[in-house]
């Protein structure tokens, strides 16, 4: 069994506009959408000026068209960031208005490399040999812990 996780890391305290993020990024389903507001909150933390959502499903982190709404609509900056070891699947997001940077591979391949580098990638190695350690190191840059509690 591998190392999953996949976050998105919303800049700034957001604890308050988790509906709207739910809404954004598709939550609901329109009939369990309580439990899944009340799932949301209760695992949803504000740590080192970021709003951190665990995206259990990994489902979302790849919405890049709905991380982008959110991150327009909220007026500040979301990354995302993938690990998988098991399919070997590594990569992160950034969006922050017009701006976005998304990096993804999966089993050595890079999948998809859109957007200018972003400052974080500084002194790091953004190539189809990216893995865990690489991931862990670029959220770290930004003061989000990927490492398993």
């Amino acid at each position: 069994m591998g190392f999953s996780k996949a976050i998105i890391a919303i800049k700034g305290n957001h604890l308050d506009h988790l509906e709207k993020a739910a809404a954004i990024l598709n939550y609901f389903d329109g009939v369990d959408d309580r439990e899944v507001l009340e799932e949301l909150s209760a695992t949803a933390k504000y740590e080192n000026d970021w709003t951190l959502i665990a995206d259990e499903e990994m489902v979302y982190v790849v919405e890049d068209d709905l991380i982008g709404e959110l991150s327009q609509e909220l007026d500040t900056a979301v990354y995302t960031f993938t690990i998988q070891t098991a399919s070997a699947s590594y990569g992160f997001s950034y969006f922050q208005g017009d701006k976005h940077r998304i990096f993804l591979t999966e089993d050595g391949e890079i999948i998809t490399d859109e957007g200018e580098s972003i400052a974080v990638e500084k002194d790091q190695e953004v190539s189809e040999d990216m893995g865990e350690e690489d991931i862990v190191a670029i959220a770290g840059k930004l003061g989000i812990s990927l490492e398993e509690e």
